[in-house]
């Protein structure tokens, strides 16, 4: 699945340089890595960010995504989609991400009031 020698040199780059030393995660880096188009670059770093930052670090982690599931299925049970089940669920989950994202809620309500209403449904 990764390329050991070419991740192992991928890295050693990424550890040298200081503007990713300022990185404070995996998620930070990520986004630092898609924000620059650095994908093809650091093509096995980026793989290898995107496994560690869908595995959930700690049990205690995983029972928190399925009680905010649980929480936003109660809520809007009748009434949505698996689709919207999963997005809503991603977006409470990631909510600290999120609020990292500028201007996030008026891209949202923009990308929405420019969609025709058979779109939606």
């Amino acid at each position: 699945m990764l390329q050991k020698d070419r991740l192992k040199t991928e890295l050693g780059v990424i550890y040298r340089r200081s503007h990713f030393r300022n990185m404070t995660g995996a998620i930070s880096l990520l986004q630092f890595i898609i924000e620059n188009n650095l994908q093809t670059t650091f093509s096995e770093a980026y793989k290898l960010l995107l496994i560690i930052v869908t595995i959930p670090m700690t049990t205690a982690e995983a029972e928190r995504c399925f009680s905010t599931l649980k929480r936003v299925k109660t809520f809007l049970r009748r009434t949505m989609s698996e689709d919207r089940l999963t997005a809503l669920a991603m977006l409470s989950i990631e909510k600290r991400m999120i609020k990292d994202i500028p201007k996030f809620n008026e891209n949202v309500i923009d990308l929405f009031a420019s969609k025709k209403t058979d779109e939606l449904i």
